[in-house]
């Protein structure tokens, strides 16, 4: 029987998912020199070289794929096998790793830390971006919680609705296309900034999803309005939101990310004529072998608490 650290595995878990030392050293918390001194090691005890260099970073050989599932399934219980049964938030030390776009940064996870902090000061947070990757990190338990909006979810995944947010049109303080109601004609000819989740291969690999909502806010605009060519394409809607400020341009994005600008009288909405509303449901996922976790039961409460006070 081979005798590993598992310190070892769980680098060579992490190098198998990100194929780059750089990354792992990143995500691991470690130096770049201490990855490849641990796959060092993971070379001589298992007596294979299990990755080489390629054109796209790493690149596993056989023996790395042949063992790879094992090693992931084999962490995945034993930090199942380490979650406490009770969790008392006071007295808690741990971390929860939760993945959102920018929309939610902005608005609700502000909100959450605040919460956490006063409920939880030994608790700490991670936000990570949605990546293609999303249902396997799930699988994997390396991400606990993910918000966004979702389509076509794994029956193991589970998905719990926050809420409706409404897709407004906006447009800068001062610009005339806000003095009345706008008809197709009119929005039509206006420069727009469209928010686009920046690749051209449509929907997230892995979990079939429309991913976050500032890559989906642009899927349709509400109404019959013609087609018409961006001036700008970005990839959330914050950017689209300060570009409308200092510019000519209109956008379609989520009423809450420009509420407080409209307090301050820095964009306005436009009144569309005959345009039904429109909208996105947003949700919550985490992984259902997580249901028993009293620690994940916790945040996914306050998640919905900081969903209702953004609301």
């Amino acid at each position: 029987m081979i005798d590993i650290d598992l310190n070892l595995l769980r680098v060579f878990d992490t190098l198998m998912e990100l194929r780059s030392v750089t990354r792992a050293a990143d995500r691991l918390s470690l130096t770049q020199s201490a990855i490849s001194h641990a796959l060092g090691r993971l070379r001589m005890a298992i007596g294979d070289s299990l990755f080489v260099r390629g054109p796209g970073g790493l690149q596993p050989t056989a023996r790395a794929l042949e063992i790879a599932p094992g090693v992931r399934e084999g962490l995945s219980r034993l930090r199942e096998a380490m979650v406490p049964t009770s969790f008392d938030p006071a007295a808690a030390d741990r971390r929860f790793v939760l993945a959102a776009g920018t929309y939610f940064c902005a608005l609700l996870v502000p909100l959450l830390a605040q919460q956490v902090r006063h409920e939880a000061p030994g608790v700490s947070l991670r936000v990570v971006e949605l990546a293609d990757d999303l249902v396997a990190s799930l699988d994997r338990g390396s991400i606990d919680v993910a918000l966004g909006a979702f389509s076509r979810v794994p029956n193991r995944i589970v998905v719990e609705p926050l809420y409706h947010e409404e897709l407004v049109w906006i447009a800068a303080a001062g610009n005339p296309i806000l003095d009345g109601p706008v008809d197709a004609e009119t929005l039509a000819a206006q420069p727009r900034v469209t928010i686009s989740g920046g690749r051209e291969s449509g929907p997230r690999a892995g979990i079939v999803s429309e991913g976050g909502l500032d890559r989906q806010v642009n899927v349709g605009a509400p109404g019959p309005w013609p087609e018409t060519e961006s001036a700008s394409v970005v990839y959330d809607s914050q950017t689209a939101i300060t570009m409308v400020m200092r510019t000519d341009t209109i956008a379609l994005v989520p009423r809450r990310s420009v509420l407080e600008k409209i307090a301050y009288a820095q964009v306005g909405l436009l009144e569309t004529a005959d345009s039904p509303p429109s909208g996105i449901e947003l949700s919550m996922i985490w992984h259902r072998k997580q249901g028993e976790d009293d620690g994940l039961a916790w945040l996914r409460r306050l998640i919905v608490d900081a969903a209702l006070e953004s609301s």
